[in-house]
């Protein structure tokens, strides 16, 4: 919450995270995002929440919201999973395309959550064909 007054580019919050700040439950993909707007309003330009298993939320900086469904798999460990959907995210976002970074960053994030280590690329392309 202390960054927002810089307005960044991307902040990623876990609904569980998000529900903190707000002091607040948040039981649907509308009330997420009625949340993540009042990110916006505070400073942030994109707000990416993560779901685990029911997917990924991002309302981007033309206040449009797109979901993402979870990949398929077995979580083995889920430490630098949210850290790995960020940079999927990023390095999906070269051409601008929200809805393409959010399967990478969902796909990225998913192969660092279902490995003991760090994604690989060939996870992450086995995972985003699944969110095609």
């Amino acid at each position: 919450l202390n960054v927002l007054k810089y307005r960044p580019f991307l902040i990623k919050p876990n609904n569980h995270e998000l529900e903190e700040m707000f002091g607040v439950t948040l039981k649907t993909n509308e009330e997420i995002s009625e949340y993540a707007a009042k990110l916006q309003e505070m400073g942030a330009k994109n707000v990416l929440v993560s779901m685990a298993g029911d997917g990924a939320l991002l309302l981007d900086e033309n206040g449009k919201t797109h979901f993402c469904r979870a990949c398929n798999g077995t979580v083995r460990n889920s430490v630098g999973a949210g850290d790995s959907m960020i940079a999927g995210f990023i390095a999906g976002f070269q051409n601008g395309d929200y809805e393409y970074a959010l399967r990478l960053g969902s796909a990225t994030g998913g192969a660092t959550a279902f490995s003991d280590g760090l994604a690989t690329k060939n996870d992450i392309y086995r995972l985003l064909e699944q969110l095609q």
